[in-house]
């Protein structure tokens, strides 16, 4: 994956100023950076949800990306959508089991928690194979429990070789898992730390 001289602009305004990295290697990078620092719009051009303004952007990977924000069927229960997620993934795996492990009661989506919706909001994007894991802001509303299970599914992923994205504001909770760590600032990268 590699950015060059990215520029993104909404109604004339740089967002994003002149971004050069590259990801090449298996790992964890997050993207630390107060709200409105361009992380969510670099995070979102990084997932060809957006497209840039002008510069190059190159990538192999293929990708599974969770938002910050989604939108979920809310008149429908949490493991028949579970279920209809394995079935468009190809994934022969019991919804049931999956709900166990991630602890989201059987209810209408509608009825569910905050925490347990960005349950179901990790849970499908972790099921996926793919070369690279991509969250916008995930720890936002989620509880001990969660925040232990998202930690040990990153663990799992970096032992299978995979690169992980993650925007944040506050990069504490991850700093032993060693990541590299870029910082925004005012739609720049202005400091870059490895494997700190």
């Amino acid at each position: 994956m590699k950015i060059q001289n990215l520029i993104k602009k909404y109604k004339g305004i740089n967002v994003i100023n002149n971004i050069t990295l590259t990801i090449e290697e298996p790992g964890l990078y997050i993207i630390y950076g107060q709200n409105g620092s361009g992380k969510t719009t670099l995070i979102k051009i990084i997932a060809s949800i957006i497209y840039k303004t002008s510069g190059d952007f190159n990538n192999d990977f293929s990708i599974s990306y969770l938002p910050d924000k989604f939108s979920l069927p809310l008149l429908q229960k949490a493991k028949d959508y579970i279920q209809n997620i394995l079935k468009l993934y190809q994934i022969n795996y019991d919804a049931k089991l999956l709900m166990e492990e991630y602890k989201i009661p059987n209810k209408k989506i509608k009825e569910l928690s905050k925490g347990n919706l960005q349950k179901i909001g990790l849970l499908q994007t972790f099921i996926k194979d793919t070369d690279c894991y991509i969250f916008d802001e995930p720890l936002d509303g989620l509880d001990d429990f969660a925040k232990k299970l998202f930690k040990e599914m990153i663990i799992k992923k970096l032992n299978d070789k995979k690169i992980l994205i993650i925007s944040m504001h506050n990069k504490n909770s991850l700093l032993d898992l060693k990541p590299n760590i870029f910082v925004m600032k005012g739609g720049d990268i202005f400091e870059k730390k490895k494997k700190v």
